[in-house]
């Protein structure tokens, strides 16, 4: 897929894994709609994005609310006039094993994770019927390959976009849609380090290597149809 001067929405896109692909897919040419519940995040992305010498538009948008979905999707038709790519990163991990579970966060890392990617995987993919040729990227979990009982909820969360992925993917190949997923490995981001993770630095990887998979993703040839990457971290 030639992505230079196409139109990516990315969330989560205020730091982390979502800025690193922000940023890499600005390097290569694309516009990007740049979205995250964090506006002045997003737009510090955005900004350089802009002095990269590609179109940025921030949005604040909070995908668990369906209002925000369809004025993210509504944002980057009217700005850009078409979206070409969808990289659903934005979510939320808890640092909750099964005995401290709650109902509070369960919903919220669900609402997010899962419905949230969902709906606005829909709002988007409705929208790109109209291209030749358009692309969702899912950034899952290795976690969604090994349930990891110390973040229960997130493992649950990460099974349910692996299953999305699965139905987003037969779905898009009717409207020459492609989607694929992503699995980091636990990944130096401050959404870890809020979850007090025990991690040694050796562990991690780090956004930038997230970032370059997703690149090899939208670039490769629509003949190869890549359903998933996994890219573990080092052990």
């Amino acid at each position: 897929m030639d992505i230079r001067g196409k139109t990516a929405i990315v969330t989560g896109a205020g730091r982390g894994i979502g800025k690193a692909v922000a940023l890499a897919l600005g390097r290569e040419g694309m516009n990007v709609v740049a979205a995250s519940r964090t506006l002045k995040e997003v737009e510090r992305t955005a900004r350089e994005l802009i002095e990269l010498g590609v179109k940025s538009v921030a949005v604040r948008a909070d995908i668990s609310v369906m209002e925000d979905i369809d004025r993210l999707a509504d944002t980057a038709m009217e700005t850009f006039g078409g979206i070409d790519v969808l990289v659903n990163n934005a979510g939320v991990l808890m640092a909750d094993g099964i005995e401290n579970l709650n109902q509070r966060d369960w919903d919220l890392t669900m609402a997010v994770n899962v419905r949230g990617t969902a709906f606005l995987s829909r709002a988007v993919m409705e929208r790109m019927k109209q291209n030749d040729e358009s692309y969702v990227v899912n950034i899952c979990s290795t976690a969604a390959l090994g349930a990891k009982p110390e973040v229960t909820s997130y493992s649950v969360s990460k099974y349910g976009v692996t299953g999305l992925t699965e139905a987003l993917y037969k779905y898009g190949k009717a409207h020459n849609i492609r989607v694929s997923a992503v699995f980091p490995g636990v990944t130096d981001t401050e959404m870890l380090q809020s979850a007090d993770m025990p991690c040694t630095p050796d562990m991690l990887m780090k956004p930038e290597d997230i970032a370059y998979c997703v690149l090899f993703l939208l670039k490769s040839p629509r003949r190869m149809v890549v359903k998933e990457i996994v890219p573990w971290a080092t052990r």
